[in-house]
């Protein structure tokens, strides 16, 4: 935002308001030149509006983004939540496959080797 030159005694809008009250007059003043003044002053606020809406909008994308980011990392950390848990039901599973097919190994070579001797 462009800061004047020099600053003014009064705000604007209170300088304003006494243009449209005609509360300010020079009677040395023609009517041609207030108009120009105010017209200045009507442009220059509706610069100062434009700026202040882009500011807003900024300031809307910025929060727009920062809400965004926020849900990302719940995301995120519930993405990590079912990761773990996944790695230890797979550590469960691989576990119990272990022992189910060592166990059935051991059973099956105890009743293979028990069956050649007794029939023997």
């Amino acid at each position: 935002m462009k800061h004047s030159p020099s600053p003014l005694p009064e705000p604007r809008l209170v300088m304003l308001r006494k243009l449209r009250d005609g509360d300010i007059g020079n009677s040395s003043c023609n009517n041609n030149e207030g108009i120009a003044a105010s017209s200045a002053e009507t442009t220059e606020l509706d610069s100062v509006k434009k700026q202040l809406k882009e500011i807003h909008d900024l300031l809307q994308t910025r929060v727009h983004k920062e809400e965004q980011r926020c849900e990302d990392d719940k995301e995120d950390e519930m993405k990590q939540d079912w990761i773990l848990a996944a790695a230890v039901v797979d550590r469960i599973c691989a576990i119990a496959i272990t022992f189910i097919f060592s166990t059935g190994t051991i059973v099956f070579c105890v009743l293979f080797f028990a069956h050649h001797l007794w029939s023997n």
